[in-house]
């Protein structure tokens, strides 16, 4: 599980176009031309990853935005934020 205090941002080689409200988002690894779609949740958070927010104020954030259980939230943005990170979409 990621430690509260961890600050991630979009790595250098990343760019995220949001497609609409309610369309999620598509991810460029500008260096692969590879496409990824995300949901509105992916979409949210990656909008919050910023280089200077907490994982726990993202996990704040992203409370006041969906309804959903806080403790859920935090360990499905957990897994997320581990994914993106391991694929090198953030650091």
């Amino acid at each position: 599980m990621i430690d509260n205090t961890r600050v991630f941002k979009l790595a250098a080689t990343t760019a995220v176009q949001q497609l609409g409200d309610g369309e999620g988002a598509v991810i460029l690894e500008l260096e692969t031309g590879q496409l990824h779609t995300c949901n509105d949740t992916t979409a949210a958070f990656l909008t919050q990853v910023d280089g200077t927010r907490t994982f726990a104020s993202l996990v704040d954030t992203l409370e006041d935005m969906f309804e959903v259980d806080r403790e859920q939230l935090r360990a499905d943005l957990s897994h997320l934020a581990e994914n993106l990170y391991t694929k090198g979409l953030i650091e």
